[in-house]
């Protein structure tokens, strides 16, 4: 199987800082699931989702698709082709299970396209942000659609569509000299188990947990040694400073904890990124920063954090796959 990989670049602007206690966390993998998706060619799967029979949604940024597998990872369809018509995707972005929906975030096409869970088309509505960054839906049904650019941080929309409110601010456009990159799926939005959202503006560290009007309930913020945000100073600079830089990816809340993901770049392109864990407690007090992680997670299930492995592995075995972590102490 053969598997297609962009590169992301996303600019990062300013620093915050924290005080940390003492604790004594790793990350340990506790299980892994390869994807058997037959001879089907995967691109880069953007996000991760799970039904309650343990199903797994993932949308494929670069084929327009999504792969659905059962628990053991073996491929039960996929949906959704190039396009821009009804049933029809164009780099899909997240992903949400709603008891028999499912729920796709259409970067491109800036719209949001709703499935069930065989794959058939049942809507889709058009959202405001033309470039729109990330995706959760609430146990109610309303849909929050984020963006890394403009003055709104997010959207909500019922599940018809129609738009409830705007949430959250900042000021817009940004300072002059300043140049925003971005490309690839970056993940930076996700809810809490009790349906508040954890926002990552991934230019600087400064993770918001807001109810859904954008009132927010506490903040998470950190200064990790190395930790280094990025302003581009000239095209000719460019290159060395995103090198440097740290993007913040999605915060994920694990058991009791809100994790937040580091990544820096190694040096070369082809030599990947470093990535870190920071743990936070829910009222914003710092536990423990720059924990050692292999990998960046997209999901996670109580103590359980997934992320997707796409290392080379001996010919014949199967690749991707699903792996699985927890926090040890």
């Amino acid at each position: 199987m053969r598997f297609a990989v962009i590169m992301l670049a996303i600019g990062l602007i300013s620093t915050w800082t924290a005080q940390v206690s003492a604790q004594h966390y790793t990350i340990e993998k506790v299980r892994e699931i390869p994807l058997d998706l037959g001879d089907e060619i995967v691109g880069l799967i953007a996000d991760l989702a799970r039904d309650v029979e343990g199903h797994f949604y993932m949308p494929d940024w670069q084929q327009h698709t999504v792969w659905v597998t059962d628990p053991r990872g073996k491929l039960i369809r996929r949906f959704g082709q190039e396009g821009s018509g009804p049933g029809e995707l164009s780099r899909p972005r997240s992903i949400s299970v709603l008891e028999d929906r499912i729920v796709v975030l259409d970067r491109d096409n800036a719209w949001i396209s709703v499935f069930t869970k065989d794959g058939e088309s049942m809507a889709t509505f058009r959202i405001d942000h033309s470039r729109p960054s990330g995706m959760a839906v609430g146990h109610d049904g309303q849909i929050v659609v984020s963006a890394l650019v403009g003055e709104s941080l997010f959207t909500v929309y019922d599940s018809e569509g129609v738009k409830v409110n705007d949430g959250g601010s900042r000021p817009w456009p940004p300072p002059p000299g300043t140049m925003i990159m971005f490309s690839g799926p970056v993940q930076h939005l996700s809810l809490t188990p009790d349906g508040n959202i954890l926002y990552c503006p991934v230019k600087r560290y400064e993770i918001q947990e807001m109810r859904w009007d954008g009132s927010i309930v506490a903040t998470y913020t950190a200064e990790p040694t190395g930790y280094s945000p990025l302003v581009i100073t000239s095209i000719e600079s460019a290159s060395e400073e995103l090198n440097k830089a740290t993007r913040i990816l999605r915060p994920l809340i694990v058991g009791n904890f809100v994790v937040v993901q580091r990544a820096r770049n190694r040096g070369e392109p082809e030599e990947g990124s470093i990535f870190h864990l920071d743990l936070f407690e829910r009222d914003g007090t710092l536990v423990q920063m720059d924990i050692e992680s292999p990998l960046s997670f997209i999901y996670a299930d109580g103590d359980d954090l997934y992320a997707i492995d796409t290392s080379p592995v001996e010919e014949g075995e199967l690749n991707p796959s699903i792996v699985v972590y927890q926090l040890r102490n």
